[in-house]
């Protein structure tokens, strides 16, 4: 599976996950046919380093945005405060859209994020490739 990731999305990622360490961050991503669309930052009711919850209410908002722009979700993101860019257990456990992409950033090395995607499909977790992207003109706003 590839996912197409934007380099200005990526960015939006990034800062939204540094601006929460050293908790771990969450959101989705919304797309058509593996382009990422857009991200949606989602707060991480546990604020803690080692685990997050999606707040429900942002995220069903989100998912709503997404279905009122043609977008379906592509993946979920998180970070990792302090470890490796691999799915734990708790991860894979609960890892309940097959269809997305998981992606994972890890802030170990804070100022050098490590940003790797997996399919989690049954408990069983593949790398997903993950190419980021200079915007094409058209997409630019002059």
């Amino acid at each position: 599976m590839l996912l197409c990731l934007p380099r200005p999305l990526a960015a939006h990622m990034l800062h939204h996950l540094r601006s929460v360490y050293p908790q771990e961050g969450c959101g989705l991503v919304s797309g058509q046919e593996g382009q990422a669309m857009q991200i949606y930052p989602i707060d991480n009711i546990l604020r803690s380093p080692t685990a997050y919850e999606m707040d429900p209410l942002m995220q069903i908002k989100a998912m709503m945005a997404m279905e009122t722009q043609g977008e379906t979700l592509a993946a979920i993101y998180h970070s990792h405060p302090d470890s490796p860019p691999f799915p734990s257990e708790t991860d894979i456990t609960q890892a309940y859209y097959p269809e997305a992409v998981y992606i994972i950033v890890s802030l170990k090395n804070y100022d050098h994020p490590v940003i790797k995607g997996f399919t989690i499909i049954a408990g069983v977790v593949n790398e997903a490739n993950i190419r980021i992207e200079q915007p094409s003109i058209d997409t630019w706003v002059l």
